[in-house]
């Protein structure tokens, strides 16, 4: 066995990361490759988030090509969590993609999502072992601006995976899940639909993360990693637990974030502005893919993509409810106030559990996405695009709230959140649970219609309204958590019943 190494140095102008927020570095992989190594460090690594220093996120893609959309040769990403990783025939690093190791031209990608006044020096070193008896040849590259000599390097034990190769994951040809199996059809299910592994920058396993969802007596949970889909290949292989398991992606832009469910292909995260965006989602329309905003709040990131329409779904609460998430709410709401029928949905994003090392304060299923739907993953999704949805602080606490319409005033309360009632004389029903000195609200178009104290746990309260025009019409439960003075927070809320 050779090996063969090569040290790729640069400085990138803070300019340019403006421009063009993702930087290639291309080597050359001999044949008879059996190990590739990559390992990297930079200048001025910012210690806390938003804090002063550079950041550079980190990916790579083999000879296949990197075209936008398309891009046969993505071979993985970790972002910044990770200062090594490697690629063989049989195994990869989480986040990454195992598969043959093609001589030509491969390229490290260097994303940009926070460089110092004054650039950044960044050093990749690339490692290749190469069977003995194949003519090696020393790795090339081409060359780059050197700076100021970089640190030293740092490193975090490379986590191994036994993901699926590389033409699996592009051409969606992932062994098919075989659903876990619940008696009966339209039902009340319960999930999360945010959250993150070893695959990006999460610290537990994916068995960790869906154990924990089984225990909480989830009925569902999309795992959704950053910008790979290396997880989707695990959860394929959990048919041994009693949870329906969604694969998905967060797609992390450095311009906001974005959720999709149930896609087998990886989606490009590589947008710098509208048009490339617009083209993303364009891309998962003609896929009957959902696309969900995430965390549209200042700590949410936020999102910086100008409009807002044609995506499906927006994540109004992520975390506890106090983590900013009446941002989120008025956002939502003044795009429901445009007529953007766009449906609101819950994540956790939760990072770590017991018995990792805490990230955060609160746990998977905070707050919890409530779906009525039939106990599979195609109808999970077909009731969420359908709006038929609502959200609880949690999975235990007692907190419900669910809107009907008895359109036809036959008494049958026939249509429900994300259906559409005529522009009538219209008799609605809020069903809530955990409402016990807490608060009603009665939305429409932005303004509350009434306030009701509830002075029971299980409260069922009937109103008439006349819908003509109107849009829609939602409700929310209101009341304190800790301390008065700190005001009142969301227990639940609904997605609305609209104006057709």
């Amino acid at each position: 066995m050779q090996q063969k190494t090569c040290r790729l140095t640069g400085h990138i102008p803070c300019e340019r990361a403006r421009s063009d927020p993702f930087h290639y570095v291309p080597f050359e992989v001999p044949a008879g490759a059996t190990k590739i190594h990559v390992a990297y460090s930079y200048s001025d690594i910012a210690t806390v988030p938003f804090g002063p220093g550079n950041l550079i996120d980190i990916g790579i893609f083999d000879p296949r090509g990197k075209d936008f959309l398309t891009a046969p040769g993505f071979r993985g990403w970790s972002g910044t969590s990770k200062r090594e990783f490697e690629i063989t025939e049989s195994a990869a690093s989480t986040g990454y993609i195992r598969g043959p190791l093609y001589p030509g031209r491969w390229e490290i990608v260097l994303g940009l999502p926070q460089l110092h006044w004054d650039g950044v020096q960044y050093d990749v070193t690339v490692t290749v072992d190469v069977t003995d008896g194949v003519r090696a040849g020393a790795l090339t590259h081409n060359p780059f601006t050197v700076g100021r000599s970089p640190g030293a390097l740092t490193h975090n034990p490379i986590a191994m995976g036994q993901g699926p190769g590389p033409d699996k994951l592009r051409s969606g040809e992932l062994p098919p899940r075989i659903e876990a199996v619940r008696p009966g059809a339209g039902r009340w299910l319960k999930g999360d639909l945010h959250c993150h592994t070893l695959h990006s920058d999460g610290l537990n396993t994916v068995r960790e993360i869906v154990e924990n969802a089984v225990s909480l007596g989830l009925d569902f949970l999309a795992v959704t990693d950053h910008n790979t889909i290396t997880h989707h290949e695990e959860l394929a292989q959990m048919t041994d637990l009693p949870i329906i398991l969604i694969p998905g992606e967060e797609v992390t832009t450095y311009f906001g974030h974005a959720n999709t469910w149930g896609l087998r292909d990886w989606v490009d995260f590589r947008c710098a502005d509208e048009e490339s965006i617009k083209a993303v989602q364009r891309w998962l329309q003609a896929r009957e893919a959902m696309f969900s905003i995430n965390h549209a709040k200042c700590v949410g990131p936020p999102w910086l993509f100008p409009g807002w329409d044609g995506y499906n779904c927006m994540e109004v609460w992520q975390a506890p409810w106090r983590h900013f998430n009446w941002e989120s709410l008025e956002k939502w709401d003044s795009a429901l106030q445009r007529g953007e029928r766009v449906v609101a949905v819950g994540g956790s994003d939760v990072h770590s559990i017991p018995p990792a090392p805490p990230r955060h304060p609160h746990g998977l299923a905070e707050p919890t996405t409530w779906v009525y739907a039939e106990s599979t993953e195609a109808g999970i999704l077909a009731a969420i695009r359908a709006g038929h949805v609502y959200i609880t602080d949690s999975p235990e606490r007692g907190a419900h709230l669910s809107l009907w319409a008895d359109e036809d005033g036959d008494g049958r309360f026939g249509k429900m959140m994300g259906d559409s009632v005529s522009p009538k004389v219209v008799r609605f029903r809020v069903d809530c649970g955990g409402g016990q000195g807490r608060r009603l609200w009665i939305i429409s178009d932005g303004v509350p219609l009434d306030i009701i104290e509830l002075d029971r746990p299980e409260t069922q309260t009937k109103f008439t309204l006349d819908m003509s025009g109107r849009k829609y019409v939602r409700a929310e439960l209101r009341g304190y958590r800790g301390s008065p003075s700190r005001g009142e927070v969301v227990w639940a809320m609904t997605n609305p019943i609209w104006v057709a």
